[in-house]
């Protein structure tokens, strides 16, 4: 089933305008206020519930082999933070990201990305197209 173009539209407003006040939050209150923390914790976790209240991503068809490169990815990233939390000497990935995010023009875009990643991951099919 289709939404019509206003539904859309309406739910674009309504992702992007609490979308716009996390942003300009993390921006002005810095990255490791309270505040921000607060804002993208509480985006977070909204977005994480309504992918599981509309079950998003169930009608996808199986990622299958493909997901190799991607679950090498992840063990790889598990492993370098457990090598940090052994050894004081080697950098968390968010030590080595702080440069980069210290100016807070980045810092909005990577936020904006974030939620648009979420945003992405809501939108996957809930239903399986009925064959005709």
């Amino acid at each position: 089933m289709r939404s019509s173009p206003v539904a859309r539209r309406l739910t674009s407003v309504a992702v992007a305008v609490p979308g716009a006040v996390v942003v300009a939050v993390v921006v002005v209150g810095g990255e490791l206020s309270p505040a921000a923390l607060l804002a993208v914790g509480t985006a977070g976790a909204v977005v994480a519930g309504l992918g599981l209240a509309r079950r998003s991503g169930e009608a996808a068809p199986p990622v299958g082999r493909r997901a190799l490169p991607w679950l090498g990815w992840l063990v790889a990233a598990g492993a370098w933070e457990l090598v940090t939390l052994a050894d004081d000497d080697v950098p968390t990935v968010s030590d080595l990201a702080d440069p980069l995010l210290a100016h807070p023009v980045l810092r909005g875009a990577a936020t904006v990305c974030w939620l648009a990643a979420g945003a992405w991951l809501l939108a996957r099919p809930r239903r399986r197209a009925r064959a005709r």
